[in-house]
């Protein structure tokens, strides 16, 4: 049996959307903790080894995620498993891909993030737990700042300010995430 402890995203509470199955799953014991036992009591490791070995891989993703506030170009040919000869090409010829221009102001997306991070109506009582996420979401959008979740919601929100429908389908809608 797989599950996520924590949800699917950084904006999933499953709480909301699963509270049964989520009670159960906040009782079971980590599976970190559980294999780190067992290799403990089998005398594969020993605690100070199991201990050594989760500080070096927190410096590894401490080292990594500082590193990564220095990248300022995203290459992703390093993400092609190989590139596409001829897809850019039409008859032979190479044929450049056309962009029309996108992007909206910042005007716009505060007011979408403003609308993003409010109650429909006054007197409309909400979860705490969602009260928290719509302050958080309040506060990002104040400060200038998105994360994935937000980023989202923008996106959404200007393609619906142009008049295009917007139709989510998947596992996030069947779970309310949205």
């Amino acid at each position: 049996v797989c599950y996520r402890r924590r949800g699917h995203n950084e904006m999933d509470e499953p709480m909301f959307t699963q509270p049964l199955m989520y009670k159960q799953i906040h009782k079971q014991v980590p599976v970190l903790k559980k294999y780190a036992d067992k290799l403990i009591a089998d005398g594969t490791v020993t605690l100070q080894e199991f201990e050594e070995e989760i500080a070096k891989y927190d410096r590894i993703c401490e080292e990594a995620y500082t590193r990564s506030k220095d990248n300022k170009i995203l290459h992703i040919k390093h993400w092609l498993d190989s590139p596409w000869p001829g897809f850019f090409n039409v008859d032979g010829e190479p044929k450049s891909m056309s962009c029309p221009p996108t992007g909206i102001s910042e005007e716009l997306l505060t007011h979408i993030g403003n609308v993003a991070s409010s109650v429909p109506v006054e007197d409309f009582k909400i979860h705490s737990g969602l009260s928290r996420i719509l302050k958080a979401r309040s506060e990002m959008t104040k400060n200038r700042l998105v994360d994935w979740a937000l980023a989202e919601y923008m996106a959404f929100g200007s393609v619906l300010k142009e008049g295009i429908h917007v139709r989510l389908s998947g596992q996030d809608v069947e779970r309310g995430t949205f």
